[in-house]
């Protein structure tokens, strides 16, 4: 892969982490003031479960991108294998060690954060189709 193409997806994945980053501090800070210090971590959890998620389908896939079209698929593949996976394990996690879990806010971190991600995404795109 070249080096025009790494500075693109670098600066696509540090803009969609920082719009998940915001929402999520958002909706946590939200949570608190609406229904206290447990719904707050609860939010942080859900955004931060999404977030750990997405850093480590970059990294299992960093570098490994195949010149073919079913090359780059699979590895998409993978990368999107292993953020469902890691994020699906830090919720079992959460809801399993932490007690007072609130599961709304939890859902809303976890949404928030998930959704965002593709705004980030796009944005990166629309500035290098001018």
């Amino acid at each position: 892969m070249d080096e025009a193409a790494n500075k693109n997806i670098s600066r696509a994945v540090n803009k969609a982490a920082r719009w998940q980053i915001i929402v999520t501090v958002v909706v946590s800070v939200a949570s608190l003031l609406l229904a206290g210090l447990n719904a707050a971590l609860s939010a942080i959890a859900g955004g931060a479960s999404v977030i750990v998620g997405a850093y480590a389908g970059v990294v299992a896939t960093r570098g490994r991108v195949g010149a073919s079209p079913s090359g780059v698929l699979i590895t998409l593949l993978k990368a999107e294998a292993v953020k469902v996976l890691v994020t699906a394990v830090l919720l079992l996690l959460a809801f399993k060690f932490y007690r007072g879990m609130v599961p709304l806010s939890l859902i809303g971190g976890l949404a928030a954060a998930a959704l965002v991600s593709g705004v980030g995404l796009r944005a990166v795109d629309d500035e290098n189709n001018k």
